[in-house]
């Protein structure tokens, strides 16, 4: 395990806690005490934490030479520009036929260091168009939880390391190790869905049309054909299009059913509405119309999101 300057605490924690030495609590799962790996965690001591303390007690980075596993936590400021030693090192593992494994941010350490050319790889979701503009030749899985690849697998944002752990743990020394591990943890070995259930949109683009965008959102609960939105415009159904995909990088309704579903998750988080209520509220015509297009662009159902977001009544009453 690497820890480079602003680590995050998190990242680290979780890997070594799965990796590492076994908690005495899990003795009452296992009589397997001792761990399945011999670890060791590396970097240049003393180096600052992303939560401000240092890191002193590591063993030199040229000790990951002949590792079976390299794994690269995330960190404060991934687009900065890393140590030669470092990325010399990752790159040999690599080439040795190390298995790399990426923790969030951590993955841009490793397209520092040449080996994601070609390969599906993810991140935090709110780094992907950093990632995407640094490495452009890395195929970016931008919202799933983890991605495996053969000799590189990566998770997304900070708690997703848990996810991709157990799945490597899981890998290596079976399901059911894998999932006595996630029971002291009281982490689920496996979740369903991805990070696009908590992705939030970006800023919305500020161009020509804006004040349709700002005429659309006011709108959103209406039906909204092509030739009405074009005569809002004052432009052909053709022009309307092409500068919306220019602007936006979406069709007119593509963006549209994206707005309805954000409006959609702010309700089903912060109001009282029902869900057929809320599929109304957000422009849908049906809920089916809405549970359609919510699995489309958050892999989950309106209801679960809701479950995710503000918890069951019985644990709300709890």
């Amino acid at each position: 395990m690497i820890v480079l300057g602003g680590t995050f605490v998190l990242d680290l924690a979780v890997a070594v806690q799965a990796f590492g030495r076994r908690p005495s609590v899990f003795s009452k799962l296992r009589d397997e005490p001792e761990a399945p790996y011999e670890i060791g965690v590396c970097g240049f001591a003393p180096t600052p934490t992303s939560l401000g303390f240092t890191i002193a007690d590591l063993k030199p980075v040229d000790w990951i030479k002949g590792a079976d596993t390299v794994v690269v936590p995330g960190l404060e400021a991934p687009w900065a520009p890393q140590d030669p030693a470092v990325l010399d090192a990752v790159a040999r593992a690599a080439d040795d036929g190390a298995r790399l494994v990426s923790l969030c941010a951590g993955a841009f350490v490793l397209g520092q260091a040449g080996v994601l050319d070609g390969r599906r790889v993810t991140t935090h979701w709110a780094l992907a168009d950093e990632f995407r503009a640094a490495f452009p030749k890395a195929d970016l899985v931008e919202h799933a939880l983890y991605v495996d690849d053969g000799q590189i697998l990566s998770s997304g944002g900070m708690l997703a390391s848990a996810d991709l752990c157990l799945y490597v743990l899981g890998q290596d020394h079976g399901q059911s190790y894998a999932n006595d591990v996630s029971r002291v943890l009281v982490s689920p070995p496996h979740r369903t869905g991805g990070q696009a259930v908590y992705a939030k949109p970006g800023p919305r683009p500020s161009g020509p049309l804006s004040p349709v965008l700002d005429w659309l959102d006011e709108h959103l609960t209406e039906p909204l054909s092509v030739e009405m939105v074009a005569a809002q415009a004052h432009m052909s159904q053709r022009t309307l299009e092409r500068r919306f995909r220019e602007e936006t990088g979406e069709s007119l309704a593509a963006w549209i059913a994206r707005r309805r579903v954000e409006r959609a998750r702010a309700l089903l988080e912060d109001s009282h509405l029902t869900v057929t209520q809320v599929a109304h509220a957000a422009g849908f015509g049906s809920t089916e119309s809405m549970r359609r297009h919510f699995l489309t662009h958050t892999g989950t159902t309106p209801r679960s999101y809701r479950d995710t977001f503000r918890g069951t009544a019985e644990a709300r009453r709890a």
